[in-house]
């Protein structure tokens, strides 16, 4: 029987097969479940996407958005747990970032289980002596110009409607980060993987690299084209590594599944 949790905080596609790995998959400010449509066609057999849909974006439209990071982490886990049993990676952007890490730590302490993997995108790892910008106190011009910088298209700047929506949610989204310090680190022991635009305005190279600082395990960064929001090979480039770092963690299950000789 397929395990169930609340509805409304995830979107599943499966790229095939039994699931053997699940990846949850957490936004940058602003975004929705939608900006991982697709990825199940790049992952390997098995993998069971899991697009995290906060409260406040597509047909949670009408719900507030959270504004408190131990709060959204705190609902997820418990949302989360029944499906720590099996093997789990956890991806993050922006603002994601920083919930995946909060979350894992929380999975790890209340239930025993670590993620196979974390992938860490575009945000400065939250140590105490590198606060991160408090983007959400920029007034609607200072926020347009900022999310420009960041990759955002100029299409979506330029539709009026849409931005009246978008910015008090991308404003929102941002609180998350700005209250957000992380003043009693707990080292995990799962290894991280960090992707960097290389033309990213905000975050750079040597503040992804610091995301080793998280973890016990094995640390790998790589640089990827685009801004703050990737461009189409950046994301391209993103998938294959999530794809050749998940099926590392996938090869023994499927040794297990050969017939014996």
């Amino acid at each position: 029987m397929r395990k169930t949790s609340e509805p409304r905080w995830f979107v599943s596609r499966s790229s095939g097969g039994p699931t053997r790995l699940r990846l949850l998959c957490l936004p940058y400010a602003g975004g929705s479940a939608s900006v991982f449509k697709g990825w199940e066609h790049h992952l390997p057999a098995g993998v069971e996407v899991m697009a995290v849909q906060l409260p406040g974006r597509a047909e949670r439209w009408r719900e507030e958005p959270l504004t408190d990071l131990e709060a959204i982490a705190d609902t997820l886990c418990e949302l989360f747990q029944v499906h720590v049993d099996e093997p789990f990676a956890v991806f993050g952007h922006s603002m994601g970032a920083l919930i995946a890490l909060v979350l894992a730590r929380k999975l790890s302490r209340k239930h025993g289980r670590e993620p196979v993997r974390l992938f860490f995108a575009s945000c400065n790892a939250p140590l105490p002596e590198r606060p991160l910008p408090a983007l959400g106190r920029l007034d609607d011009a200072g926020l347009r110009a900022q999310l420009s910088a960041l990759g955002l298209p100029d299409e979506v700047l330029a539709d009026e409607e849409l931005m009246e929506i978008t910015l008090p949610l991308v404003r929102a989204d941002l609180h998350v980060a700005d209250a957000y310090l992380d003043r009693a680190p707990e080292l995990l022991d799962c290894p991280v993987t960090a992707f960097h635009g290389a033309d990213d305005p905000l975050v750079s190279g040597q503040d992804m690299g610091q995301w080793a600082r998280t973890t016990r395990g094995p640390f790998t960064l790589r640089s990827v084209p685009g801004a703050h929001v990737f461009d189409r090979s950046g994301w391209s480039h993103v998938l294959k590594t999530i794809n050749t770092d998940l099926e590392s963690h996938m090869r023994p299950a499927a040794a297990q599944e050969q017939p014996r000789p």
